[in-house]
């Protein structure tokens, strides 16, 4: 069954359906999928339709309250079938074995679970986002000798929008029934707190609904899974899933920190290949302290410029590169790229900070009478050291490999606090830990203290690790996925 409850005056949900899945981003759709393989019967809810609209988005709205200002909360999430995988870009890869390890710098617990238990999907989820026939192996670079850094593997997926490619099929599948506009607005409990009774939902036209399924997936994305739990206030007063007041804590993103710009000019190494990206060695992060990274090495930038002011902007890098003082000034300010130059970008992990949180804002509500987010985006002096180390150590190896001369973001050496941007990887605030005083979730996924919920997506990550998100998502659904089907005996 296909619904949209924008369409539909005189709606009823069904009975029987062994589990609501909440959500239809990549988390979302994977795990219906996987269920609907077992045979279980799946009622899979979207909160907006089939396209992009106002109505929907504007639930996303929120404020930056932290240190630093975060510019997506809005931006950075789409609410529409298929998610966020409508602008997702499509670089897929996979933590390292060292992101599972125990001992980090930081306090925080990490992963309860194993590199394996997540990535034996890993072949069903590259079909899935369609990088099956693309390889994981690290990229031979000859000439590239460091103990300190490895060449980065990664593959590109082209990007799969999961709205496109699943809809057809889920549609068509007799135990799966899809409704779009239907905005889950509570969860309430049975009688001994232990389980979700009832699933809340209400339509844009003012109609409230019940469904009462025997398990509950809430996939909504990082800031809205939080979001979601701290409202739901029936049975608590600070939420579910909230008894140690950790969720929204630990908010994570991947910095978006430009390191520096390096002079490539006449270097030979640069001649036979072009920009190539490296991970710091697991022996240099058990050794300085520091998380994980994806660094991007781009020789020769040639930056295009957009906008009413592009043409003036091109006349200035022109007069600027063709004068030997100008050069030299806009190198050592790293303000303009030049021909030979390069530049050093990264997707660089973000500590686990119980600081850095998802509130919830007590003057602001949406239609439903939700409060709306608040997100406190910060650093911390880990996240300084690790952008700070891995600056010096690039521009060591740079030299060392005569590829280059790296001049570090001046911020970076004289303050520790750089321009930071970010990728729009929301990750962590229901993080998976072992025990409830560590986490929201357990190894399944499952909330701690709630028998039949559980959260889907990045939300549950203890830590990010340096790698897009998207490849791990689907792989821990499809494990939810085997999980809940077991549960229910249809495995």
């Amino acid at each position: 069954m296909w619904t949209d409850l924008n369409l539909e005056s005189d709606f009823r949900f069904g009975d029987g359906y062994d589990v609501c899945v909440c959500g239809s981003g990549p988390a979302g759709i994977t795990i219906a999928r996987k269920l609907k393989e077992s045979g279980a019967r799946v009622l899979l809810l979207e909160a907006g339709g089939e396209e992009w609209t106002e109505e929907s988005h504007e639930f996303y709205q929120g404020e930056s309250v932290g240190p630093i200002e975060y510019y997506g909360v809005e931006s950075g999430r789409l609410r529409f079938f298929g998610g966020t995988s409508n602008h997702w870009a499509g670089s897929c890869t996979r933590f390292e074995r060292v992101d599972f390890e125990r001992k980090h710098p930081w306090k925080a617990t990490g992963w309860p679970i194993s590199f394996d238990d997540i990535y034996q999907y890993e072949d069903e989820a590259r079909r899935i986002v369609d990088i099956d026939e693309q390889s994981f192996e690290r990229p031979d670079e000859p000439a590239w000798k460091s103990e300190r850094f490895e060449t980065a593997r990664y593959a590109k997926s082209p990007p799969t929008r999961f709205g496109e490619k699943y809809r057809a099929e889920l549609e068509d599948a007799k135990n799966v029934d899809v409704v779009l506009n239907a905005n889950v607005v509570d969860l309430r409990l049975n009688a001994d707190k232990r389980a979700v009774a009832e699933v809340v939902v209400a339509d844009y036209k003012g109609q409230e609904y019940t469904v009462a399924p025997k398990f509950v997936v809430i996939a909504f994305g990082a800031l809205e899974n939080a979001r979601f739990l701290l409202n739901a206030r029936s049975d608590f007063d600070a939420g579910l899933g909230n008894q140690h007041d950790l969720v929204g804590r630990y908010f994570m993103e991947h910095f978006d920190v430009t390191l520096g710009r390096f002079v490539s000019l006449g270097s030979p190494f640069w001649q036979a290949r072009g920009g190539f990206g490296l991970n710091p060695t697991a022996a240099m992060m058990r050794d300085k302290a520091i998380g994980n990274c994806f660094v991007s090495l781009t020789p020769g930038a040639n930056p295009k410029f957009y906008g009413r002011l592009a043409p003036f902007r091109r006349l200035m890098r022109k007069i600027t590169c063709s004068s030997d003082i100008l050069l030299e000034r806009a190198r050592r300010e790293n303000t303009v790229l030049c021909e030979g130059d390069g530049v050093v970008t990264t997707i660089m992990e973000q500590s686990p900070d119980p600081s850095c949180r998802v509130m919830l804002d007590p003057d602001a509500q949406d239609r439903f009478g939700r409060a709306r987010l608040m997100l406190d985006w910060r650093i911390n002096d880990i996240d300084r050291r690790t952008i700070r180390t891995l600056a010096e150590e690039v521009g060591k190896a740079l030299v060392t490999q005569r590829a280059g001369r790296l001049r570090i973001n001046r911020d970076i050496l004289e303050t520790g606090l750089p321009d930071l941007g970010m990728h729009n990887h929301h990750m962590g605030t229901t993080r998976m830990a072992g025990s409830p005083r560590h986490g929201v979730v357990d190894g399944d996924c499952r909330l701690h203290g709630i028998d039949n919920l559980y959260i889907g997506g990045s939300s549950v990550y203890p830590v990010g690790g340096g790698c897009n998100p998207t490849l791990t998502i689907v792989c821990l659904s499809l494990r939810l996925g085997d999980h809940l089907s077991r549960k229910l005996g249809k495995a």
